[in-house]
Order: C-alpha cells, then sequence, then structure tokens
C-alpha cells in the first residue's frame, strides 16, 4: 500500500482519459435523432466507460455512401464495434489521419457541489486515434449503430475520493447535414455523486435528458464515489486514539519505572536476576512497547479510513499522507529513548526515596 500512496503524491493531478466525440463525414442523410447510451458502472472497478450511439438515419434520395471518421474513446480500439441495422460494418483505426477541429475537449469539467470547474485533459493530452469506416445506407429509414469503450479521466484534487471525468464533445453534430434531436441515458455507478452540464434529470442512479436540437458543444461531468458514513468518525476516532497512545505511554512508563525502582528496593521471589537488581531491562520494554503502539496507532490513524472507502477510489493529491506516515514512524522511534529515559529516571527516584536510610547507595537503576 505504501509504494500507491507514494505515487499518487507525485505528477499531475489528474490523469487519463481520452477525448469522446461524435463522427465526422454525417452528410447527404437526415439525422432524424440519435440514442445515446453511456454506462459509467465500471467506474467502481476502475473499467472502461461503454458508450452506445445509435443514429437513426433517413436517406431521402439513392444510396450514399459515407466515410466515417470516429474518436476511439481508449486505447482499447479492438473493441470498436459498428452496425447498419443488422449488417457489421469493418472499420479500422486511421492513425495518419489528422484530428478534426470539432473534436476539441472541453476546458473543464464541472465541480461539484457547487464548487468551481476541474480543468479537463490539459495534463499530458493523449493523442487521439480515429477510426475510420465506410458504410453505403440505402433509400428509406435505417440505423447505424456504434459501440465502443472509452477511458474516463482520473482528477485526485478529490477527497477522500477521486474525481472521474467525462466528457462527449456534440460539436461535430454542427457539421451534419442535419440533427432532429437528441436523447441521452447515463448509468451512473451506484450512489455516485454527480455534477453534468448540460443539465439532466436524475432517477435513482441513472441520468436521462431529451433535447429537440444540439444542447452544447459537449456533453461534461463529474463523478465521485461517496464515503462510507462510518469513513469520517473513523478518521477522528484513530487520531484520538494516537493522541491516548501518546499520553498513556507516559503513564505507562511513569508506573513501570515506579514499580522497577520499588522491586530493586524491596526484591520479590516472581522476579529473579537483571529484574530484581537493575531497572534498565524494565524501562527498556517499556520504551519499547511505548515506540511499538504509537507506530500502529499511527499507521491506523493514517491508512485505517481509506480501508473504509471504494476500492481504487482513495485519493491523496500532494505530500500529506507521505509526511505524516514519516512522521508517524519517527514519533515511534523516538518514543524508545524517551519512554526508557522516563521509566528509567523514575525507579531511579522511587529507589531512592524508598531505600533505608542507613543503606549504601543503590546503583541497580543506574546500573
Amino acid at each position: 500500500m505504501i509504494p500507491a500512496v507514494v505515487q499518487a503524491n507525485v505528477g499531475p493531478p489528474s490523469s487519463g482519459g481520452q477525448v469522446v466525440a461524435e463522427p465526422v463525414g454525417m452528410v447527404g442523410v437526415d439525422i432524424r435523432s440519435e440514442t445515446l447510451i453511456i454506462d459509467l458502472r465500471p467506474l467502481a472497478t476502475n473499467g472502461l466507460a461503454l458508450v452506445e450511439a445509435v443514429y437513426h438515419l433517413h436517406n431521402p434520395g439513392p444510396e450514399k455512401k459515407l466515410d466515417l471518421l470516429f474518436a476511439s474513446g481508449s486505447a482499447n480500439i479492438a473493441g470498436f464495434q459498428v452496425w447498419l441495422g443488422d449488417r457489421p460494418i469493418a472499420c479500422a483505426p486511421a492513425r495518419d489521419t489528422k484530428t478534426p477541429a470539432s473534436w476539441h475537449a472541453p476546458a473543464q469539467t464541472p465541480g461539484l457541489r457547487g464548487a468551481s470547474g476541474l480543468p479537463y485533459l490539459q495534463h499530458r493530452p493523449r493523442d487521439v486515434t480515429p477510426m475510420a469506416f465506410t458504410v453505403v445506407v440505402p433509400p428509406g429509414r435505417h440505423d447505424l449503430k456504434v459501440r465502443y469503450a472509452a477511458e474516463a479521466s482520473i482528477n485526485r484534487r478529490g477527497h477522500p475520493t477521486v474525481y472521474r471525468q467525462f466528457a462527449y464533445v456534440l460539436a461535430p453534430a454542427r457539421a451534419w447535414s442535419s440533427f432532429g434531436g437528441l436523447d441521452v441515458t447515463l448509468h451512473l455507478p451506484e450512489n455516485w455523486e454527480v455534477a453534468c452540464t448540460p443539465a439532466l434529470i436524475r432517477e435513482a442512479d441513472t441520468l436521462k435528458g431529451s433535447f429537440a436540437d444540439l444542447p452544447a458543444d459537449a456533453i461534461v461531468l463529474t463523478a465521485q464515489a461517496p464515503e462510507p458514513w462510518v469513513y469520517w468518525p473513523l478518521s477522528y476516532a484513530s487520531l484520538a486514539f494516537l493522541g491516548v497512545v501518546g499520553l498513556g505511554g507516559i503513564v505507562m512508563c511513569l508506573r513501570g519505572g515506579r514499580a522497577a525502582g520499588r522491586r530493586i528496593v524491596s526484591p520479590t521471589t516472581a522476579f529473579s536476576g537483571q529484574r530484581n537488581r537493575h531497572a534498565w531491562p524494565t524501562s527498556l520494554g517499556l520504551g519499547l512497547a511505548w515506540g511499538l503502539a504509537a507506530l500502529g496507532a499511527g499507521l491506523l490513524a493514517v491508512f485505517g479510513p481509506d480501508w473504509l472507502l471504494p476500492s481504487g477510489q482513495a485519493s491523496h493529491y500532494g505530500y500529506g499522507q507521505a509526511l505524516a506516515m514519516l512522521a508517524v514512524i519517527l514519533l515511534s522511534i523516538l518514543a524508545l529513548p524517551v519512554g526508557f529515559v522516563i521509566a528509567q529516571l523514575t525507579a531511579v527516584v522511587v529507589s531512592r526515596r524508598a531505600a533505608p536510610s542507613h543503606a549504601e547507595p543503590l546503583s541497580g537503576p543506574s546500573g
């Protein structure tokens, strides 16, 4: 777990994501409407979003040949599929094709809970791999369906879970011969928060919207996995427990040192050898116990709450967690000599006070 935390603390705040956009080349036929379904549920397990777009075409004249160019959406171009009606259409990556200007990604996605927008695809943007195919559209009405996987961006400025950013660029539709409307359905992971532009109606974990015309240049959204209700209570309780261990360690060393000092003056049969004659074995053990307890409590405070978050969704941008982990290690190491000194000095004071006035000076605790 520690290497993952360190990796998350370096580099830009966001990573991943590719342009997802409407096709270029829809000319000569009417697009009566489009049905767009974006399934974001795989994001809950760090998978790829699934996009399915159905274009309801009407060709009023003779058959038309359309040379179309789609944005692949992810490096997994093998999953890109196209059908005209029930007939599969062959497609291939057009790696040497210049990216159309209308595929320009939006500058930001909306912020959650009224926060300001988040920069989108501005850190190490990836090249778009266009997918090209040719489809011959006979006269009349036909459905062109495209299905593929698309990569959402991860923004680590979210807390305690990362933001997931996604945009579907609609701008190329402005150059189509016609556009009769758009029906959008977005499926979200269970209970995830989301902010979306243009505004869609939320029903449970589904967003829906119907538009008679192109509503915007892009559908942009920011989503975030929720933290369980026990996350914040555990965060505060683990910090309080760390404080208790710190103060309790002092009390433990004082009481242990006092007992060791009394044992030196009045040895018992329950202890023998070094522990009856010297205090340092007990003092060393107390310091070690305090250090280990501080280490365990500190690691629980730093990492424990993350165990409650959905797998792969925890966010720690910056060096706060790494520095906290370093501080815990240093404090636990420091607790050993400090605890030893507290216990040893206490034993010396107690043994000298408890010793008979005619007895020879005791060297046990300091020896």
